[in-house]
């Protein structure tokens, strides 16, 4: 026995790769779980037309560890159901049709206590997986089945009384623990009774009355009937999967706790920063994770003294990592450590909304240019439309997004000007439209010099976000209208927004958009968003909103 689980812990560990590790677990630890789900059994006491259901099984177990390798006694209850599968309709003895008075399937019950090894393999503090060995004794009650029909025991089992049948269980489980003390449990399990028995009545075990079948009726042969009158020694194993809680007793002993806090902080405004991803690397490879408090601090209790590098990331943006010395580590004590932000950076906060609502935009692709540098790069939106992004000091960032049929307004966040000592988040809205035919669509920051209809070069970035808008959307023709306020001649007008319109369009042409997709016209003053007519006094500001450059999808 001893050699068979030598071997099997072998397997085992060449199946995860064991490398156990001295962590939280370097302490001995004493849990308790307990656990339900389902038993799928298999009755091997050869009895005709009885079969056994799937039903529950509840546990409890108490394990001790010595470091990876402990001790444990499981109590399992596991209950089965039988099924008689012999038929019940259109039946008969010989001419006369037989009907069913009566059937007992009676339900049958395991109890099972065990003892043995255990092997647990340490994935991080609160994840561990466990192999488990347990050999005892069970005690099988119940199951009586019988088919009754007229005076005929059509067939039928005297189910079990059983008392200290020889069991062996395995059983593989997950442990996750989501406080200090107490975590879930899952995993699957398999057991053997040995020896079992059936239970003898009247001189007999089983019995059952052949049929034979035709044009759909079991014709029954009460003289050939078959009675098994001796119990057989046969095996009962069943295999299963539950879930449940498990609690982390705390010993008492003596082993020294050695403990580490983090803060994570922006040195440069005081502030701390809550719900940093905080991580111990040792020798490259990740030891410990956790996640700072409203305070901003992480904390790792009972960890092996060691060299750590303390990592950090908030919205998943790195900052400043620290080191803690194993020499630091002090017995029963807990040591401090600080991670900051980048003093030369800030964190933008941006939301994707669709225009003129507070509805979010998940699954948007954000694209980000770096003014100053020309480096772009993208990231998506999360379910809630947010993303998040580090910004260098006096920089200046467009930033507009894709998504499907939605067109986005391009942004601006900048950090020149703005003092980092009481600064770090920057806040940013992006609004995108859903293009739906007919619906004009201003396009921000295309503008002309004064009597002038060529393209400048802040205007390029806007259509060039036309120019991908189309490629993602190839079955889509667009309108591209140019506007203008009310001052000069409406002939005036409406030959320089024409030539306006046409540039535009040459331009996205220029940049592989086929010419028949688009569709200029130049209104000049005709379509004014505003009072300013001719003869109307009105502001710079008011004119400036007459003066703009759309685009609408042009209705099949």
């Amino acid at each position: 026995m001893r050699k068979l689980i030598t071997l099997v812990f072998i397997i085992f560990c060449q199946i995860i790769n064991c490398q156990f590790r001295n962590t939280l677990y370097d302490n001995h630890q004493l849990t308790a779980s307990l656990r339900g789900g389902l038993d799928f059994p298999s009755y091997d006491n050869q009895t005709q037309f009885i079969d056994y259901k799937y039903n529950i099984n509840l546990g409890a177990s108490v394990d001790f560890y010595f470091n990876w390798i402990g001790l444990g006694v499981d109590f399992d209850y596991l209950r089965n159901t039988t099924k008689n599968t012999y038929p019940t309709e259109n039946l008969y003895n010989g001419s006369a049709p037989l009907s069913i008075i009566n059937l007992k399937e009676n339900k049958v019950e395991r109890y099972f206590l065990g003892i043995g090894p255990n092997f647990r393999y340490i994935i991080n503090d609160n994840l561990s997986l466990a192999f488990k060995l347990k050999g005892g004794i069970s005690n099988i009650k119940g199951g009586e089945t019988s088919l009754v029909s007229n005076s005929y025991h059509l067939n039928y089992h005297n189910g079990y009384n059983e008392k200290n049948i020889l069991t062996g269980k395995g059983q593989v489980e997950l442990n996750w623990f989501f406080s200090e003390y107490v975590g879930l449990n899952v995993g699957g399990y398999y057991i053997q009774h040995f020896q079992a028995k059936d239970q003898i009545n009247n001189n007999s075990v089983s019995g059952y009355i052949p049929f034979s079948e035709s044009n759909n009726q079991y014709h029954i042969n009460p003289s050939a009937s078959e009675i098994r009158n001796n119990s057989l020694n046969h095996e009962i194993h069943s295999v299963g999967v539950f879930a449940g809680l498990t609690f982390r007793i705390p010993t008492g002993g003596s082993n020294p706790d050695y403990g580490l806090s983090v803060i994570a902080k922006d040195k440069e405004t005081g502030l701390v920063l809550p719900d940093t991803f905080v991580e111990l690397y040792k020798n490259g490879k990740r030891a410990y994770f956790a996640r700072t408090n409203s305070q901003g601090v992480a904390f790792f209790k009972n960890i092996k003294p060691d060299n750590y590098e303390i990592k950090g990331s908030l919205y998943n943006i790195d900052l400043i990592s620290n080191k803690a010395a194993k020499n630091e580590f002090v017995k029963n004590s807990t040591i401090k450590k600080e991670i900051s932000t980048d003093p030369e950076t800030f964190f933008v906060k941006g939301q994707v909304n669709i225009c003129n609502s507070k509805n979010p935009l998940r699954d948007v692709t954000v694209v980000i240019r770096n003014n100053e540098t020309d480096i772009y790069h993208e990231m998506k939106t999360d379910i809630d439309g947010k993303f998040y992004f580090k910004a260098d000091k006096n920089s200046t960032y467009n930033i507009y997004g894709k998504k499907g049929n939605y067109f986005s307004q391009t942004e601006t966040v900048t950090s020149q000007k703005v003092n980092r000592s009481n600064t770090l988040f920057l806040n940013l809205q992006v609004c995108m439209e859903e293009t739906t035919c007919g619906k004009p669509i201003n396009l921000k920051n295309i503008h002309y010099d004064l009597d002038k209809f060529f393209i400048r070069e802040e205007a390029k970035a806007e259509l060039n976000k036309l120019v991908q808008f189309m490629k993602d959307n190839p079955k889509i023709n667009v309108e591209l209208s140019s506007h203008t306020d009310s001052r000069a001649s409406d002939d005036y007008n409406k030959t320089l927004s024409q030539n306006r319109a046409n540039a535009a369009v040459d331009y996205l042409v220029s940049k592989g958009i086929n010419k028949i997709r688009l569709k200029p016209i130049g209104y000049g003053e005709t379509k004014l968003l505003n009072k300013c007519s001719n003869g109307v006094d009105c502001t710079e500001e008011q004119h400036q909103l007459n003066r703009r450059t759309e685009m609408k999808v042009i209705c099949p």
